[in-house]
């Protein structure tokens, strides 16, 4: 593929997420991914690329030529896909036996055999009533084939027959009706499985084969690199607020305590209270906390002394002042002050007749002043009703000991209506340390402080040859294992409360990137001295990213479809080649301020870092694309998220070209265009997500 027809291919996509936003996601397949210009530039680009490869004999190369073979295969595959391949839905009926489906054209399409819904069934997590699962008991009937067989279809688990797939894809409210998503691609699927194999085996053997871009560019700097790291001990401390600028009421320091013990139905699951007090008070005041008192004293205030706290003013900007920003804030503060937040009374229900029970059942959980089931023991609805009025009563009488009396009644009732589906011991004390550490406030502001100074430092050494002491070494490396130790312990407890991996949403992914980027300046220090400043820096803004109160770092439930473990790995590999990709771009930044000797250096450590963050972010993206077809039977949708993915991938092939594109020999242009190149990966990531939605907007 020549520079200008990626480049051309690169727009021409860049442009469709845009129309499809501007527009739909159909003018964007009739102005773009389907005319014919830009299907023939794709084949132009497969054929030339053949034919050179060809011409340079790159066949003595078998991993080099394999790996761009595998590229043709997957884009031969895609072609299949789009002239054979046929996308639609059925529609189940409990009992009702249906051999048709619709395509996404509106044509009918006979099955050669039939489906019938036997059951539909709604899992849902523990004690919550956020799904965790749909699944579709179907009888298969093949008649002229003799097969009579039942099959259950749910998230990631499909029907496969006779050149169909079936996936889950929604469902009658009544459970009476089941909606499947059909495919039929019998040529173009394989095919580009076949490329995806090709092409993981191809990256693998690249780095093992002798003479490669990679092998070259580590022996150059092998030769080249000096020892240069630097040191800088930051100091941060905190001062907890002696004060407050209102005289506030709040609970006591041990009444508070046994708040904290309550538990709370909050964002669809079971949770300890002082998780639901932190994100209040992360959106209200944008801490933990406010002026000293704990985020449980905030809220609590909220409940017992709202006409105190109601002239506290929110963490607002200017702008944002009598918008839908303040008024969030707003309705937060008034759901705790009216009761209606506190959902900490469980009852167990009929899920047949809605009636209380006082065995079996499905647990639900109320506040205060929600309805109540009928039928309700009398003692029981009092105990609901009047428990936080009568606690309200003793504090304003401050008769501390009948309020955590109270307080107590109330955990000794949810363990006892409750008990088999609250957290363990050992994930309650988790969450609550979780809640205390999880924003990285102190450890963000002091990496990127001390990568500043360093990455300053650092490039004043570099231009002077200097060498650094080995107990300065030593020390930043136990930097290093410090924070890496902390990022470890915060997705830790994320994945140990939440139950899985902490892979999905942007709090977790910028924690993951910093993480990442942590095990990296600690395993190339010796090897890669500029990783030091750098990673510090890198790390220290993703951290300040999750840091946001827009991350919303608050533990919920996967969806369904997001429970796939080949998610895990899809993110994993985007989010290292993110995190690589950023670390070329400020290596970028120093090589232009340098000589021309450690220019060419840091080019040769940039291509160390390149190839195998191109290769990981092809492996992401076509282990994405497995997930795709297992989850919604399409593995490549020309989802905006996707197509961005794509444009990066080229972007940075493009620097790994230099024998075909002279320009990346040459240091001053090669770090100009890393610099540049990392916009893909910022569009990628956050222009996506904020502006061009998509499918992934959740990501």
């Amino acid at each position: 593929m020549s520079f200008g027809t990626a480049a051309v291919i690169i727009i021409m996509m860049a442009a469709a997420t845009v129309i499809e936003k501007l527009y739909s996601t159909d003018q964007a397949f009739r102005t773009v991914y389907h005319d014919p210009v830009f299907i023939a530039l794709w084949a132009v680009s497969a054929v030339s690329g053949v034919i050179y490869l060809i011409k340079r004999k790159t066949i003595r190369k078998p991993a080099v030529f394999f790996l761009h073979i595998a590229l043709v295969l997957i884009l031969a595959g895609a072609l299949l896909t789009m002239l054979t391949g046929k996308q639609g839905r059925i529609y189940l009926k409990r009992g009702v036996t249906m051999s048709e489906w619709g395509t996404h054209e509106g044509f009918r399409q006979q099955l050669p055999f039939s489906l019938t819904l036997e059951e539909f069934r709604i899992e849902y997590y523990d004690g919550s009533r956020a799904p965790s699962d749909y699944s579709s008991t179907v009888l298969l009937d093949d008649n002229e084939a003799g097969v009579h067989t039942t099959h259950t279809i749910s998230m990631n688990n499909i029907l496969k027959y006779r050149g169909y797939r079936f996936y889950q894809s929604s469902y009658d409210e009544d459970g009476q009706g089941s909606l499947l998503s059909v495919s039929h691609d019998p040529w173009g699927v394989s095919l580009t499985y076949t490329g995806y194999i090709l092409l993981l085996i191809s990256m693998i053997g690249f780095f093992f084969q002798r003479n490669s871009g990679f092998r070259t560019a580590l022996g150059n700097l092998r030769k080249q690199v000096p020892v240069i790291v630097i040191m800088l001990f930051a100091g941060t401390g905190t001062a907890r607020a002696a004060g407050t600028d209102y005289d506030l009421p709040v609970l006591p320091d041990t009444i508070s305590a046994r708040f904290d013990q309550l538990h709370i139905y909050y964002n669809d699951r079971v949770a300890p209270l002082r998780t639901m007090t932190r994100d209040f008070s992360l959106k209200a005041y944008g801490k933990n906390g406010y002026q000293g008192y704990t985020s449980t004293q905030v809220v609590t205030g909220w409940l017992f002394w709202y006409d105190w706290w109601n002239v506290v003013p929110f963490k607002l900007k200017s702008k944002d002042c009598g918008t839908s920003v303040e008024t969030e804030k707003e309705s937060i503060r008034m759901q705790a002050a009216s009761g209606k937040a506190f959902r900490i009374f469980p009852l167990r229900i009929d899920p047949h007749t809605g009636l209380a029970v006082q065995q079996g059942g499905q647990v639900e959980w109320f506040s205060p002043n929600d309805p109540l089931p009928e039928e309700l023991d009398y003692n029981t609805w009092v105990f609901i009703r009047r428990s936080i009025d009568l606690m309200h009563d003793e504090i304003r009488n401050e008769n501390w000991n009948e309020v955590s009396l109270i307080a107590d009644k109330i955990v000794k009732y949810q363990h006892k209506v409750a008990g088999d589906v609250l957290p363990s011991e050992s994930h309650f004390k988790a969450e609550m340390l979780y809640n205390s550490i999880s924003r990285p406030m102190i450890p963000f502001m002091a990496s990127i402080t001390l990568g500043m100074i360093l990455f300053v430092i650092t490039g004043i050494l570099m231009g002077r040859g200097l060498k650094t002491p080995a107990w300065l070494s030593t020390s930043l490396l136990m930097i290093s294992i410090a924070l890496l130790a902390y990022l470890t312990l915060v997705l830790g407890l994320r994945w140990f409360i939440s139950g899985h991996a902490p892979f999905a949403g942007s709090y977790s992914v910028m924690m993951l990137m910093a993480w990442i980027v942590s095990i990296a300046m600690i395993v190339f220090y010796r090897s890669i001295p500029i990783i030091q400043p750098i990673g510090f820096i890198l790390a220290g803004f993703t951290m300040l990213v999750a840091s946001l109160a827009s991350s919303n770092p608050q533990v919920t439930h996967l969806m369904p479809v997001l429970q796939s473990p080949l998610l895990s790995i899809h993110v994993l590999c985007m989010m290292v080649s993110y995190t690589l990709f950023g670390l070329v771009a400020l290596i970028g930044i120093m090589g232009l301020l340098m000589p021309a000797n450690s220019s060419a250096m840091l080019r040769n450590v940039s291509l160390v870092i390149l190839y195998p963050a191109v290769f990981i972010l092809t492996t992401g993206t076509f282990i994405g694309a497995v997930w795709a077809n297992i989850s919604w039977g399409n593995y490549w949708s020309w989802d905006p998220k996707e197509t961005w993915a794509l444009i990066t991938l080229l972007i940075y092939a493009a620097m790994l070209h230099s024998s075909t594109m002279s320009g990346f020999s040459r240091p001053r242009f090669f770090h100009i265009y890393s610099i540049g190149a990392f916009i893909a990966v910022l569009i990628t990531y956050f222009g996506v997500n904020l502006i061009l939605g998509g499918m992934h907007a959740y990501a």
